[in-house]
């Protein structure tokens, strides 16, 4: 991913100052499906790493195949990031969004699993240049 979307992403600790992110799957029947992100850190250029307190029927929808779409965007610039997503509640992905979360709600939210997009396709989401993949 190049830098500009990493920084764009980057909001590891819940930040309510900063872009807010959606991630986009699809049901088993093909209906789409929208859901509010937190706590989403890149992770080594190629990854997004997103906790999961309430994202239930998205985490559903990746369980049963769905592709996963991230974007976010502060006019005029905005990201689409393209991949499949990997659910987790064990390992050092799930420990990592644990503790954070955890710090951040002192345990009044329960962290549920970790979501790992592996990213395959960025674009750009720029109004004067429309969708433009950029990565």
């Amino acid at each position: 991913m190049p830098d500009e979307v990493i920084k764009m992403f980057d909001n590891p600790d819940c930040d309510k100052q900063k872009v807010l992110t959606w991630v986009s799957t699809v049901t088993e029947d093909g209906a789409p499906h929208l859901a509010p992100a937190c706590f989403i850190k890149p992770v080594d250029n190629d990854k997004l790493l997103i906790g999961i307190s309430f994202m239930s029927k998205t985490a559903s929808n990746i369980k049963n195949g769905s592709r996963v779409a991230v974007g976010n965007a502060v006019y005029p610039n905005g990201y689409m990031i393209k991949g499949r997503g990997e659910i987790t509640d064990t390992g050092k992905y799930f420990e990592e969004v644990k503790e954070r979360i955890n710090k951040r709600y002192g345990g009044k939210i329960k962290p549920k699993a970790a979501l790992l997009v592996n990213v395959e396709e960025v674009y750009h989401l720029k109004p004067a240049e429309g969708k433009k993949r950029i990565a």
